[in-house]
């Protein structure tokens, strides 16, 4: 199945996820049931805000406490964004891939709030011929810090976001939140909300530090086929592990295909078919990654991690040869 990616600049109704497909006659009442139902107030739980519904997804803010009140051992608000979809839709990491669109955050509306920033949960891998791309099918919550300017005051936190809704084509969908988090004192001061243990959920399988390592990294050349082999350990065994491999410094020379991963207790490794633009040099020019390594279980990630190389040029490379293990 191919992804088709609509370009963001499109009429307005579609770019809030809304498609205009019923006849002249009645395009105006079917576009104002449409957006009716999108804006219709709904009564929020404690510690979120409405959602916001386009047509195969909804968007909403939650918090981790009832009120801006934090606890004394605490110097940010957790909150997070978090979007659910219709069955086989999904939406996108911070890096898609090659198809999709990545969300994109604005909070600027929000009330006394200093900074806000937004974390990435370890994603899936979604394999099509010749598209493969990184997101979040049914379900994802985005993890915030939020820190207010003032602690002792409310917090409105305002959240403009624009993400893409995909099955076998991709919506763009804009969508807006607003949580008010008052100030409390007393029995009210850091009470949990029900949304606490989603959020520490979807905050673990964001990439920390796990003790996790990475063990090489190399090219080869084999049959006049190129090759990248990245090797890790973990702590203890994997259950399911899965490693992602970002060029960040290539240029978009460098495509990364789908990897074979071996398993030998706490270590994997992963090999990667390369390709590279026509005319373009390819990992003997040396190329920059950012790795993502995550182990899944059957209620989703446990751990992910995440580590920066840069692979060198090679210092040698024989163009008759069937295998080159230069080094790189």
């Amino acid at each position: 199945m191919q992804i088709g990616v609509f370009s963001i600049a499109l009429p307005a109704a579609a770019a809030l996820g809304i498609l205009a497909i019923a006849a002249p006659d009645s395009a105006a009442s079917a576009q104002s049931s449409l957006f009716g139902e999108r804006f219709a107030s709904s009564r929020a739980e404690p510690g979120a805000s409405a959602w916001d519904k386009a047509l195969t997804s909804r968007l909403r803010l939650i918090a981790a406490r009832t009120s801006a009140t934090m606890l004394p051992d605490e110097e940010a608000l957790v909150a997070g964004v978090e979007i659910t979809l219709d069955p086989n839709w999904k939406t996108y990491w911070s890096s898609p891939g090659d198809t999709g669109i990545a969300p994109m955050f604005s909070f600027d509306r929000s009330v006394n709030v200093a900074s806000v920033d937004v974390a990435y949960p370890m994603p899936e891998r979604f394999d099509y011929p010749g598209d493969i791309s990184f997101g979040y099918e049914t379900q994802v919550v985005f993890p915030l810090t939020v820190t207010p300017v003032d602690p002792s005051q409310p917090v409105e936190l305002v959240a403009d976001v624009m993400y893409g809704a995909c099955e076998e084509l991709c919506i763009p969908v804009e969508a807006q939140a607003t949580l008010l988090l008052p100030a409390a004192s007393g029995e009210g001061t850091g009470a949990a909300s029900p949304f606490a243990g989603l959020l520490a959920d979807w905050r673990s399988r964001v990439p920390a530090e796990h003790d996790a390592e990475l063990t090489s990294v190399s090219a080869t050349l084999k049959n006049q086929a190129s090759f990248l082999e990245i090797m890790v350990t973990a702590p203890s065994d994997f259950t399911d592990p899965v490693l992602i491999a970002e060029p960040n410094g290539g240029e978009g020379r460098v495509y990364l295909g789908s990897p074979t991963r071996a398993l030998n207790e706490g270590q994997a490794s992963f090999v990667f078919p390369v390709k590279t633009r026509r005319k373009h040099a390819g990992l003997e020019a040396g190329v920059a990654f950012t790795i993502t390594l995550g182990d899944e279980t059957a209620n989703g990630t446990q751990w992910a991690q995440q580590f920066e190389y840069s692979l060198p040029p090679a210092k040698s490379h024989d163009a008759d040869a069937d295998t080159d293990t230069s080094a790189y």
